[in-house]
């Protein structure tokens, strides 16, 4: 196969592992400020 294939496939790997990475670390930041900011159920006024 050509040089321009493995570059291509070296570029597709480097962006899903990018994203992977990105994902990773938003679900940590979520998991974060749930444990900063605690939901609160509101009670209803009779």
């Amino acid at each position: 196969m050509s040089a321009d294939f493995y570059k291509a496939l070296e570029i597709s790997g480097i962006g899903i592992a990018g994203v992977f990475v990105f994902m990773t670390l938003f679900y940590f930041v979520i998991i974060g400020i749930d444990k900063l900011f605690p939901f609160k159920k509101e009670e209803e006024e009779k």
